[in-house]
């Protein structure tokens, strides 16, 4: 056994060394024409629905002499529903489909592939001539051959192997001839169609089947095609664990794909697994543009189209990040309110109540403690301003949270159908230290961006005399966070539907003002008797994996995240009327101590990994009493505390970000935020707040945002590699190396 594969037979084909594709010199080039460093791949995805089209997707498999990597060249092409596609060897394409005006099945079509040139990544190069027989679209299995035919199997099970000609030798005269047929009852042919994956590299033939790669000897001349030499062919690995599908990039070099999409390398004399995390989420059927050999890329940096050159015009990272001190004076917190049509709450009554004061257990209720009060403008803006000398509960819950205090600010409204409706947002302040007089440096930093949302009047509807029950797992897979939280990360910031079900998928046109068939939305409201009041109980806990950091290293660098001592983040609060829809209505921030929590030493380099700790989130029934009767009812999603599960882990892997870092995002970044660094050179990021993550943590089917503080002990660190003396770039999501950068990421 060798990396878990048995290996009973190697692959011919010997991998010699040569400078990459795209090298400066001819000599280069012309090797690299022969033997590539770089393999275009390509990716179909289907888009959902058999009636809607798929997407063609280019990627550049790089070095795959060596343990290489898969880069997205971000070059897409749309594909019509039934169109199929498939390599025609280099940057030539076949499909299968409409080609030109008017549908017809039979129609193959070739492309060339010209967007590494700035082209389309399918330009035709003509049409082939449909011809009595063929039916393009009705053939099973279709791949080329290393000398660029097509071979299929047609309906009846049958090999063929077709030509290109040109009778009058214009390409307006292209069409396909059929060389040779293999008929179905082949012995050899019939073992190669049980396979999974078939694909053709060099003169050979491989077929995957129950996690084995078997392998044929191939040729094709005119009326002659050979398979062999047995009939069962030869086992070439074997305990492939989770291959679902396969191919070559070149000889002796073989990828797998898992239903999930995570890719494994094996590679080598004896062939061994070589990179057990080449890709994730690579979703969709593969294949490559294979080549009859491989060269080394050596030291040559990856890259997509152009050779990379240095910009002048990049600073350097500084010598430090720069900082500054906490600021002093009155801590405000505001907001402004909205009525359910969109125009100014004025005139409502603003309760501002300290919201970490909740029960330990899950039977108790407590009304938490009042700061202040306030009301509404004629714009529907509110501003507190914190009192200096807070409760002793309350300034036990501030130094117990870094010096953070939450708060949430509640308006209560009644609509003229008798409605309930509760606006309700939750904000950081930053109070000073009765002690120190200062404020700390995460307190600070968590309310930078406060202030200023527009928050809308929602009913409360909820039973104020039973708990809902929390969704199943059942229900809880087939929601909008499940489904997010198998994709791997692109936009940290993508938005959330405005709406979530915590027990199926979101509603796209869910309006929470229909009540009983009728629409609440342009009802006069009024403010609710300030005799009433807000409590808080606890029905259910849950602790989640939530994400902290990021690390992004790609070639020749190394990365890592650096979370230890106490927690240090910023995450969504959910609000729902009922208990099953939920949206987000404002953020807490939790600094509490977590001693022993830590992030990931150094990896890379195409490293990019998400690192996430556990936190325990609570459940909370908000009940409206007057004279102590319950009348209404809502829920939030809160967090907590940071709280290791019994027997798991104090922290673990997130998403995988490599599709973040490159040539290409580089290229697509804001050339204001980008810098680099020299040979063996470090830089850290540990000032301002990271990335609102999408997605950072699932709680009871719902997904929710977070985001971290960073400081000394709380950062994300990247290290230049010295394989040559060129520059290592980096880039900020929001800023240079410095200031607030969000998040590094690398190329």
């Amino acid at each position: 056994m060798t990396g878990g594969i048995c290996v009973t037979a190697l692959l011919a084909g010997a991998l010699t060394g040569s400078p990459a594709i795209g090298a400066s010199t001819q000599t280069a080039a012309a090797a690299a024409a022969s033997c590539p460093s770089a393999i275009p791949t390509y990716v179909v995805t289907p888009n959902g629905s058999p009636s809607l089209t798929s997407t063609l997707r280019r990627y550049v498999d790089w070095d795959p002499q060596s343990a290489g990597h898969l880069f997205s060249a971000e070059k897409s092409a749309g594909l019509a529903y039934g169109h199929r596609v498939f390599s025609g060897g280099g940057t030539r394409l076949f499909k299968i489909g409409q080609i030109g005006g008017g549908w017809d099945a039979r129609t193959l079509g070739s492309f060339r592939d010209q967007s590494e040139t700035g082209g389309s990544l399918l330009s035709l190069e003509y049409t082939y001539e449909a011809r009595a027989g063929q039916n393009w679209n009705a053939y099973t299995r279709i791949w080329s051959d290393a000398d660029g035919r097509v071979v299929n199997f047609d309906e009846a099970g049958n090999l063929n192997v077709y030509v290109e000609q040109f009778p009058d030798g214009t390409t307006a005269s292209a069409r396909m001839s059929r060389l040779a047929q293999l008929p179905a009852t082949n012995p050899a042919l019939v073992e190669l169609s049980k396979s999974t994956s078939i694909w053709s590299t060099g003169n050979k033939i491989y077929g995957l089947l129950n996690e084995t790669i078997r392998s044929w000897d191939y040729s094709a001349a005119l009326n002659s095609i050979t398979l062999g030499p047995s009939a069962a062919g030869t086992v070439v690995a074997t305990g492939l664990t989770g291959a679902a599908t396969a191919w070559s990039p070149a000889p002796g070099v073989f990828y797998t794909k898992t239903t999930d999409g995570a890719v494994k390398k094996y590679a080598g004399s004896p062939l061994a697994l070589i990179n057990d995390d080449f890709a994730v989420g690579l979703k969709g059927s593969v294949f490559a543009a294979a080549a009859s050999c491989l060269s080394s890329a050596g030291d040559e940096k990856p890259y997509f189209g152009q050779i990379p050159v240095d910009d002048p015009s990049v600073p350097s990272v500084p010598p430090a990040s720069t900082t500054s001190p906490p600021p002093s004076g009155p801590e405000v917190v505001s907001g402004r309110f909205l009525l359910p049509d969109g125009s100014p709450a004025a005139g409502m009554n603003v309760v501002v109540e300290a919201s970490d004061l909740l029960p330990a257990d899950n039977e108790s209720v407590v009304n938490l403690p009042d700061l202040g009060s306030t009301t509404t403008d004629a714009d529907g803006n509110w501003s507190l301003t914190i009192p200096e000398s807070l409760p002793p509960e309350v300034q036990t819950a501030v130094s117990n949270n870094g010096g953070a205090l939450n708060v949430t600010a509640t308006t209560t409204g009644r609509s003229e159908s008798g409605v309930t409706l509760v606006g309700t947002d939750n904000l950081t302040a930053a109070p000073e230290d009765p002690g120190t007089g200062t404020r700390t440096r995460f307190a600070t930093t968590v309310t930078e961006e406060e202030g200023g949302n527009s928050v809308k009047l929602l009913p409360a509807l909820a039973d104020p005399e039973t708990v809902v029950p929390d969704p199943t797992t059942e229900e809880q897979q087939t929601t909008y966070a499940a489904q997010l939280d198998t994709q791997p990360t692109d936009d940290p910031n993508q938005v959330a539907p405005r709406w979530q079900s915590d027990r199926g998928t979101s509603p796209e046109d869910h309006n929470p003002y229909l009540i009983n068939g009728t629409d609440i939305t342009s009802e006069q409201v009024t403010p609710r008797a300030d005799t009433c009041y807000w409590d808080s109980q606890v029905v259910s806990r849950q602790i989640s994996y939530t994400v902290v950091g990021e690390s992004h290293a790609y070639w020749d660098a190394a990365g890592n995240v650096e979370y230890k001592s106490t927690l240090s983040n910023t995450i969504d609060v959910g609000y729902s009327a009922k208990g099953s829809l939920w949206s987000v209505s404002g953020s807490a921030s939790i600094g509490s101590s977590a001693a022993g929590v830590s992030g990931f030493s150094w990896r890379g380099p195409y490293v990019a990994k998400q690192w996430k700790v556990p936190i325990e989130y609570n459940k909370i029934k908000k009940t409206w009493r007057c004279g102590g009767v319950p009348v209404d009812s809502y829920y939030e999603i809160r967090p907590s505390k940071f709280k290791v599960p019994a027997g798991q882990p104090v922290g673990a892997y997130g998403k995988d970000a490599r599709q973040l870092d490159g040539p290409v995002r580089y290229a697509n970044s804001n050339p204001k935020y980008r810098s680099w660094l020299a040979p063996y050179g470090t830089w850290a990021v540990e000032v301002g707040k990271s990335v609102k993550w999408s997605g950072a943590a699932v709680v009871l089917g719902v997904s929710l945002g977070a985001s971290t503080s960073y400081d000394s002990s709380h950062k994300q660190n990247i290290r230049a590699g010295g394989k040559t003396a060129r520059k290592h770039y980096i880039w900020g999501y929001s800023a240079p190396p410095g200031a607030h950068m969000g998040v590094i990421y690398s190329n």
